[in-house]
């Protein structure tokens, strides 16, 4: 595994900023993490992540979306 995959396992450890229906979110020196809850296929995740983030106050429609699998987890990465 690469040290930004290191880096990304070390901050899901840390208190979350938010939770939602399906994803819980962590912020990381690297950007906003959105780990996924279950394990809903991709498309399902993908539709609702923007207006997940709303409801939690962020805004990431201006940011790069990167999706991500890492040691079995699921989650979606924004940054600038």
């Amino acid at each position: 595994m690469d040290s930004t995959s290191d880096l990304i396992i070390d901050y899901l450890k840390e208190e979350p900023i938010g939770e939602t229906d399906h994803f819980i979110w962590f912020i990381t020196d690297i950007g906003i993490a959105a780990l996924f809850k279950k394990k809903q296929n991709y498309e399902i995740y993908s539709s609702n992540v923007e207006i997940e983030a709303n409801k939690i106050g962020l805004d990431i429609t201006k940011e790069v979306k990167e999706y991500l699998n890492i040691k079995e987890k699921k989650l979606f990465l924004f940054y600038s």
